[in-house]
């Protein structure tokens, strides 16, 4: 893969809809860490305006995962690891499919470092990552491009105390119990010392998905075998009006799947979405784990003017963190207001 030269970016401030903070750009150039080599932080001399000297907004963020929590208890700072759905064609080949992502801890905003990983292939239409619970190791799932992709990859990334990232395996998707379409949320739930496999199809057309799962397993060399045996359980968005019903997904340590729906007109919206616990995983059935849907899905919160694409918890509880892919609007990182309900702050639920 050609070697290429990534920035760290800090953003002017901008408005994006409800439940958007300002983004600031920072003065002057200061070395940092990142990825797999040392990038920069980049003031506005350093990034091509499009006019009047601003800062784009950073590229979409098809799927985001939690790595570590940095920083200090009176200023903790989260770090995600994000993908960008970006295609295998002459236009978009040679953009970086990974960023590291920083929740701000001043008025500067978030930093966004994007990174330069070799892949065995050309990742096309990375749509999701989902992370090993326990393991500095995650997921990164192309989602099949509308059925265009001729072989949809699920690659393994690893990385290390510093956030050194690397690919460590590559594996096609193995034989899913419904036609693979469009995949943009995934997730790994671990029951009895199992990893499992979560999947549910965006669905376009239809507020109805399938949640789906089966075994996993991922060897200390890399190596990701999936089980022969699925389960499903239905999910169906009450809202928004016209969603996809799955775009994101995660779960936390008690076996709660979080799931986003998003609606999406076109490039320049309005979008629209909304954050659910959709279902549970629960140890028994035939592969060792079961999955039992929330009647009704219990809606969380509303992203009115956004597409949320990601969901990611923090070392697998609250608070969730949701990702946007706004398009010709860019992406967005930024903790989600949880409304409802109240009194459980810490993501105990019922069983």
């Amino acid at each position: 893969m050609i070697r290429r030269r990534f920035i760290a970016r800090r953003l002017l401030p901008a408005v994006a809809g409800l439940n958007v903070l300002a983004l600031a750009a920072c003065g002057g150039s200061t070395p940092v860490r990142q990825g797999l080599r040392d990038r920069t932080v980049a003031s506005s001399a350093d990034v091509p305006a499009t006019g009047g000297g601003e800062i784009r907004a950073p590229r979409e963020f098809s799927g985001i995962a939690w790595l570590a929590t940095t920083g200090s208890d009176e200023t903790p700072q989260e770090v995600f690891l994000v993908c960008h759905d970006t295609r295998d064609n002459e236009a978009e080949r040679d953009l970086p499919r990974l960023a590291i992502v920083r929740t701000p801890v001043d008025p500067n905003g978030i930093i966004v470092q994007e990174l330069d990983v070799d892949f065995p292939s050309i990742p096309n239409d990375l749509e999701s990552i989902a992370r090993l619970p326990g393991r500095n190791e995650a997921l990164l799932v192309e989602g099949n491009a509308d059925g265009d992709d001729p072989d949809p990859t699920i690659y393994l990334a690893k990385w290390d105390e510093e956030l050194n990232v690397e690919i460590a395996g590559s594996v096609p998707w193995p034989d899913t119990p419904e036609p693979l379409v469009n995949v943009e949320a995934t997730a790994v739930a671990t029951v009895g010392g199992r990893n499992y496999f979560v999947y549910a199809e965006r669905a376009e057309g239809s507020d109805t998905t399938n949640v789906n799962m089966t075994l996993l397993t991922v060897s200390e060399d890399g190596e990701i075998t999936f089980g022969k045996e699925w389960t499903s359980v239905p999910f169906t968005a009450a809202e928004p009006p016209g969603a996809r019903p799955a775009s994101g997904m995660d779960i936390d340590a008690h076996g709660n799947i979080y799931i986003s729906s998003a609606y999406d007109p076109g490039d320049l919206g309005p979008f629209d979405s909304a954050v659910y616990r959709a279902a549970t995983v629960r140890p028994g059935g035939a592969i060792g784990a079961r999955l039992r849907p929330v009647e009704p899905p219990q809606q969380l919160a509303r992203s009115s003017g956004l597409k949320v694409e990601g969901v990611g918890l923090v070392a697998g509880a609250l608070p969730i963190f949701i990702g946007d892919d706004d398009e010709d609007y860019g992406g967005l990182l930024r903790q989600l207001r949880v409304t409802e309900p109240s009194s459980r702050p810490h993501g105990r639920w019922p069983r």
